[in-house]
């Protein structure tokens, strides 16, 4: 364990997944966190594989929010905002949030979060905050049937990035952001979120559980759900509701 800034953070080489190394640390001070070099068994939403070889940016972060449960989309959204606000800040690079969960620039995936919590009655007492960053690689480091979806920072920006500085700056937004969360300031952070969101009005199709609708992203509620409008008219839409959102 070293200490990086106001933070304690475990690095390894090869995990199966931080997700789970993190779990297994019960006792852990909030905001302890997980870096591995490679991930062999990394997920995504639904358990989806989530490719992850040497020179991305692996890890994730225990929280302890004592929230809502009704407010667990607006936490997934403060951590893709805060991916998104350090990209900008150390690279200028224009990354945008991909409601609910995923951080894109030119138009393909470099980021993706995933937030797991266990929840007593209504309240959120712990999460897990899983973030994966396609950081110092080529493209052919990822399968071929991915990369016309998919891109890194190197790539973008033409040059390596310092992993833990990324790091570092990733968890000061995070840290920031999450005090905005934990004092109710949802107003102010769903408009920071919206304004790093390139899809409101644009055209989409979601797959739900009970098949695709198309129609056009509007807004997004107090609570961080996408509100979504199609020819049969406006339905709110949860992180844990949406299979995809393709646009069109």
């Amino acid at each position: 364990m070293v200490n990086l800034g106001d933070f304690e953070i475990y690095f390894y080489d090869l995990v199966d997944s931080t997700q789970d190394l993190a779990r297994n640390l019960r006792e852990a001070k909030e905001f302890t966190t997980i870096v591995a070099r490679e991930q062999s068994r990394a997920r995504g939403r639904f358990g989806r594989r989530w490719c992850s070889p040497v020179g991305g940016l692996w890890f994730t972060t225990i929280l302890y929010p004592k929230t809502s449960i009704s407010t667990y989309s607006i936490l997934c959204l403060l951590s893709s905002l805060s991916v998104v606000e350090a990209i900008k800040d150390l690279t200028s690079i224009e990354a945008f949030i991909k409601w609910p969960n995923d951080v894109y620039v030119s138009g393909k995936k470099i980021a993706g979060i995933l937030v797991e919590s266990e929840v007593f009655g209504d309240i959120i007492e712990r999460a897990i905050v899983g973030i994966g960053l396609n950081l110092n690689f080529r493209i052919d480091a990822i399968p071929g049937e991915l990369r016309n979806k998919v891109t890194t920072l190197l790539e973008e920006y033409g040059k390596p990035v310092h992993t833990e500085t990324l790091l570092l700056r990733i968890l000061n937004e995070l840290k920031k952001n999450y005090e905005k969360y934990k004092i109710g300031a949802y107003s102010e952070l769903i408009e920071a979120i919206k304004s790093d969101m390139e899809i409101l009005g644009r055209e989409a199709v979601v797959s739900l559980s009970h098949g695709e609708i198309l129609g056009v992203v509007r807004d997004l509620d107090i609570d961080g759900n996408l509100i979504f409008e199609s020819s049969g008219g406006k339905i709110v839409i949860k992180p844990s509701e949406i299979k995809k959102l393709e646009l069109v």
